[in-house]
Formats: C-alpha cells, sequence, structure tokens
C-alpha cells in the first residue's frame, strides 16, 4: 500500500498531511520532560497533536552532523545524512535504515531532467516576457523530483519520492512512516 503526504508551511510552524488521515506536525526542539541520549541535541519532533504531547518520533544531531530518527523510547528507527551545503549538482540525501539498508536519493531523475530540457525554450520565453512588463513575478523552480532508491538500481522501485509539486510516495514496504516524515522535513529544515 502507497503512503502519500504533503509539507505545507506556515509562518508558526511546519505540517505533514498524509491523505486519509490526521496530519503530523513539527514542532523545534524535543518534548518536555523527555530526556535525550548522551551526545544528542534536538533539532525537530514529529507529532499526533500540535502541542507535542503524543510524539511519534524525535529527530537529533548526532556527532558528525548525521541526524538519527528515534521513537520516544529511543529506539533508532534510521539515520539521515544530509549533502554539504556547498553542493549543487544533484546533492544525494541518504537514509541509513538500523538492518543496513542505504536508500540515496538525488535530485533529478532522468524523466525530471529531459522534462526540464524540453521546458527550458518555455520558461526562457516567459522570463524574457516577465523582464519586458511591469509586474513583478516568482522565479519559477525546477521541475525535478526525487527518488529514494539503494544504490546501483538505476531503474529500480523507490521506497520514497518527492514530486516536483511537494508530494511525497512511500511504498508499504519499503520505508517506516515516521522516517519518510522525518526525511520531507530535513530536506527543506533550517540547517
Amino acid at each position: 500500500m502507497t503512503h502519500t503526504f504533503t509539507r505545507h508551511t506556515t509562518d508558526k510552524h511546519d505540517e505533514l498531511r498524509p491523505r486519509g488521515s490526521a496530519p503530523v506536525h513539527v514542532r523545534r526542539g524535543a518534548p518536555e520532560g523527555q530526556p535525550l541520549p548522551e551526545g544528542c541535541k534536538p533539532r525537530f519532533t514529529l507529532a499526533a497533536d500540535p502541542d507535542g504531547v503524543s510524539p511519534l518520533a524525535v529527530v537529533v544531531r548526532k556527532d558528525g552532523g548525521r541526524l538519527a530518527v528515534l521513537t520516544p523510547d529511543h529506539e533508532h528507527l534510521a539515520e539521515l545524512r544530509l549533502p554539504p551545503r556547498k553542493k549543487r549538482w544533484r546533492p544525494a540525501h541518504e537514509i541509513h535504515l538500523p538492518d543496513g539498508t542505504l536508500l540515496r536519493g538525488r535530485e533529478g531523475t532522468v524523466p525530471s531532467l529531459l522534462l526540464c530540457l524540453v521546458m527550458l525554450p518555455f520558461v526562457l520565453l516567459y522570463l524574457v516576457a516577465l523582464a519586458l512588463s511591469d509586474s513583478p513575478g516568482e522565479v519559477p523552480t525546477d521541475p525535478l523530483r526525487t527518488a529514494w532508491k539503494r544504490p546501483g538500481t538505476l531503474f529500480g522501485r523507490a521506497a520514497l519520492t518527492e514530486s516536483a509539486r511537494g508530494r511525497f510516495r512511500v511504498r508499504g514496504d519499503g520505508l517506516d512512516h515516521r522516517v519518510a516524515y522525518a526525511q520531507a522535513v530535513a530536506k527543506y529544515w533550517e540547517r
């Protein structure tokens, strides 16, 4: 079964909205009164309620800048590795699962890169028309999607995908939903 959700950001908080179920709220830090393992700095909490009273998972920063996804009982769900800030061309986001499975997501799959090349002339025409007009406009983003797969499987099924419109899809057997939620937030979270 495929699990689909979108990420929504407001001035006050972030929220993940799974299709057909209650939203998952993102809160900075760890829930009050909940101790963390030694050497871990809290980053954010995924909770079922806006106040963060019933957390689903806690994401903490470990040594070396890695992010660990923990259950409220400190069970290790996954480790997230974000690309360096200066990496511009196809940055790799990695998910390391406890069973040794590695999922690597690179921005820009082959179909999305081809779509980008096909749309490039239209985008350039749009930008020229925007420059000649007096109306302000936002610069469109690249129509790229990201797919987290096992390394070396070019055409294999992805465990987690993000569309160009910001919709995340998780295969039912591929990844824990809490790890997918944490990756969706960590990809865009302030470092």
